[in-house]
């Protein structure tokens, strides 16, 4: 089954149950997709205005460039809701290997740690791809029309939200993964995802509401 599929209210009724999955990485990844398809809707209802078409065609087509980015960021965060649970999955099946001789027990060691690595890599693609989206939004709420300009700074929230949220389940993953290298190249993308994140939803939340 294929999460992503799913009415929205049988993924609410999912995601609220005692099922493990979907969790924080999925949902992540969906609020990402939210924030993508509210930057796309407000291109589409600023495009054909005329105040827009005022713009020069040099700013018109750098902002076309930034409805592209995030038409394909909100695939990308989409098939990340089925990519998370099913790295969430792979843990759980090195969890459950047997543990019962010397050589079950290292074996199962190994496949914990390769499943951590899976695990931490899928919301870090969310992570950096939320970023992405937060750098395409800054001409949506510069230039995108009135009327709608507040869901360009909901887009934005969405981003900043769904990448904080992959964040934590990039740092929840972390212990188990074993190689130094890998630990210290995630934790240190992690924080400059936030510090980025953080500078660019301030400068849209303040394009956002000088424009009210």
């Amino acid at each position: 089954m294929e999460f992503k599929h799913l009415k929205i209210t049988d993924y609410l009724d999912r995601a609220a149950s005692a099922s493990a999955t979907p969790g924080g990485g999925s949902v992540s990844a969906l609020i990402a997709a939210l924030g993508a398809a509210l930057g796309q809707m407000v291109y589409n209802l600023t495009v054909s205005k005329k105040s827009y078409q005022a713009n020069d065609e040099t700013t018109k087509a750098a902002v076309q460039s930034d409805w592209r980015a995030i038409e394909s960021l909100q695939r990308d965060f989409t098939d990340l809701i089925d990519r998370d649970i099913q790295a969430f999955n792979i843990f759980m099946e090195a969890l459950a290997l047997p543990k019962e001789t010397d050589q079950e027990k290292e074996a199962r060691r190994q496949a914990m740690a390769r499943a951590s690595v899976i695990a931490m890599e899928v919301p870090l693609a969310t992570a950096g791809k939320s970023l992405e989206l937060l750098k395409h939004l800054g001409s949506i709420a510069r230039y995108g029309h009135k009327s709608c300009i507040s869901d360009a700074g909901v887009a934005a929230l969405c981003a900043h939200a769904a990448l904080q949220g992959s964040v934590m389940n990039v740092r929840i993953n972390l212990t188990g993964i074993e190689d130094e290298g890998i630990r210290q190249g995630a934790e240190q993308s992690s924080a400059a995802y936030l510090e980025e994140s953080a500078l660019l939803t301030k400068e849209i939340m303040e394009s956002v509401y000088a424009r009210f």
